[in-house]
């Protein structure tokens, strides 16, 4: 029997397939695909490191927006450390009371005034859930450890001045008749508080008017 053959049962001969001389050897085949794996490996790195750099990046810009965000609104706590007064004028306030129930509110956008930020008014078309029918409620967020002297007013009607904190004082459950109050001309209703002073507070913003430069 020639050398390299494989005789098998009914004499016949089986060869061994020659491997063709384009064909890479076995362990060529599996060094092209350990190659290939590492490529692969590199790619996935690549976008690994990218997708970093991107969130990298992003968080970034969020902490500079949030901090730009703080800063323009310490700029206007100190551009109205002097503010007393503020309006607070609501369009169509009929239609505004059909829309609600009584306990319902809305909220007015948060305010900064007398050197403080964090003031905001809740009102309540058709009074919270404490007083007659027919009246509206008004409170005035303070912000906590604050106290304040405010007279707080909707329409003509008033109430005040009081001193008040985050939860004494901090507004009128029985305000007034809110239809009495309304702008007959223009169909809205002017609410705000006046006389406002801060007391108190650990939040004030400090001013300076004294700066040392160090060389």
């Amino acid at each position: 029997m020639r050398p390299g053959s494989i005789r098998t049962a009914g004499s016949t001969v089986v060869k061994p397939r020659a491997r063709e001389a384009n064909e890479p050897s076995p362990l060529e085949g599996l060094e092209q695909e350990v190659e290939a794996m590492r490529k692969a490996v590199e790619a996935e790195q690549a976008e690994v490191a990218s997708l970093s750099a991107s969130l990298g990046e992003l968080f970034m810009r969020n902490s500079c927006e949030e901090y730009l965000n703080q800063l323009e609104k310490r700029i206007q706590v100190i551009e109205n450390r002097q503010v007393e007064v503020v309006h607070w004028r609501i369009e169509k306030a009929e239609e505004l009371r059909a829309q609600h129930q009584k306990g319902d509110f809305v909220a007015s956008t948060e305010f900064s005034a007398g050197g403080l930020g964090g003031f905001r008014f809740h009102f309540y078309p058709r009074g919270d859930d404490f007083c007659e029918e027919g009246y509206c409620s008004l409170y005035l967020h303070v912000p906590m450890d604050t106290t304040v002297s405010r007279t707080l007013f909707v329409g003509r009607a008033r109430h005040g001045p009081a001193e008040a904190d985050a939860l004494k004082n901090s507004g009128v459950s029985e305000m007034c008749v809110m239809s009495n109050q309304i702008d007959k001309d223009t169909g809205s209703l002017v609410i705000g508080v006046e006389g406002l002073q801060v007391l108190s507070s650990p939040h004030l913003v400090e001013t300076r008017t004294k700066i040392q430069l160090l060389s």
